[in-house]
């Protein structure tokens, strides 16, 4: 497996990369864009990829979602998961949002006549597998399923105040706000209570993402904070100082 080291992505580009493909297709589509957010056309009429489906070899301990064959401009998901994909909602956007920040932040676009966007300098941890119909090699960012529970300990540590150089997960937080636009969240927080959990999983399932999802981008926004074992969401870090300091 080859691995690369990422360079430091702030927040701010992600955000006006995803924003700007997002008035992009508003343009050609001649529409506003409201939750859930059209990610499969935003990603044929934008960034002008297909898709497809193929069966992606996985090594033990893989579970690879979706692929990026760069070459021929298309997004790989993988049939062996269809099953994962139909039982969970969101899960197949979230690979496709995925995948299209593959294609935005670290495709080596020298090697298809293609100017990086301004401001981005980023490679990420891939690894080349084969896409079993075609044979095609692919790269496939070597991440895990984004529903597993377990993953949200993982985002949390990037959420924990100012992003570091060690920040791995410019292309999660590529589809994150490509699902999820900093406007539209901040609609949504004026009729929603971010503080109570039924809110937010009515949030999730009107933008069609995961809970998880969900609770990382509102935290990377500043709009709630949790902590590790507690269940109880509050609005900043500063509001869970003041309730610990009252025990």
């Amino acid at each position: 497996m080859t691995k690369h080291r990422l360079k430091y992505l702030r927040n701010e580009i992600i955000e006006d990369v995803t924003a700007q493909r997002i008035r992009e297709y508003e343009a050609k589509a001649a529409v506003t864009v409201k939750l859930p957010v059209p990610v499969e056309e935003i990603v044929e009429q934008v960034l002008g990829l297909d898709f497809d489906w193929d069966v992606i070899e996985e090594q033990p301990g893989e579970q690879i979602l979706g692929g990026l064959d760069a070459v021929n401009r298309k997004i790989l998901l993988n049939e062996a998961h269809a099953k994962l994909f139909e039982e969970k909602p969101g899960l197949l956007r979230s690979t496709i949002g995925h995948e299209a920040g593959h294609w935005e932040l670290d495709v080596d676009r020298a090697k298809l006549s293609q100017p990086m966007l301004p401001g981005i300098d980023v490679a990420a941890c891939f690894v080349h597998r084969h896409a079993s119909k075609s044979d095609r090699l692919i790269e496939v960012l070597f991440t895990r399923a984004m529903t597993d529970d377990r993953a949200y300990r993982a985002y949390k540590k990037l959420t924990q105040g100012e992003d570091t150089p060690e920040v791995r997960s410019a292309v999660d937080r590529y589809q994150s706000a490509l699902l999820m636009p900093k406007w539209l969240i901040q609609e949504a927080a004026e009729r929603c209570d971010f503080t109570k959990w039924p809110e937010l999983y009515r949030l999730a399932e009107e933008a069609q993402v995961n809970i998880s999802n969900l609770t990382v981008r509102l935290q990377r926004l500043g709009l709630i904070y949790l902590r590790d074992g507690d269940k109880t969401i509050y609005r900043s870090e500063d509001e869970w100082s003041g309730q610990k300091s009252l025990f």
